[in-house]
């Protein structure tokens, strides 16, 4: 049995052997992606798992998609796959 404690609102976090951390959702929570669905990171943050319960993506994207078109996220619109992919190569390179 691991030993789980309490990580965040619906969240449980334990230690694994080999010294890396396991973060699971309680049995009630909706489970997260490991990537974002935008931009395909790895979601690995507090902050990264906020912006998914607020608007489906990493907190980088909330940043630079959502926040900005935050009336135009709300009726449904996300950027293109193109779009996202000449964001973040132009701001990567």
């Amino acid at each position: 049995m691991i030993d789980c404690k309490p990580y965040t609102n619906d969240r449980l976090i334990s230690e694994h052997s080999s010294g890396f951390y396991v973060i699971k959702p309680i049995e009630t929570a909706e489970a997260q992606p490991l990537f974002c669905p935008l931009c395909e990171s790895i979601m690995r943050s507090e902050m990264d798992e906020e912006s998914y319960k607020k608007f489906t993506c990493c907190d980088s994207c909330a940043i630079t998609w959502a926040y900005p078109n935050r009336e135009k996220w709300n009726a449904g619109w996300r950027p293109t796959s193109e779009e996202v992919v000449n964001k973040y190569k132009v701001s990567h390179t």
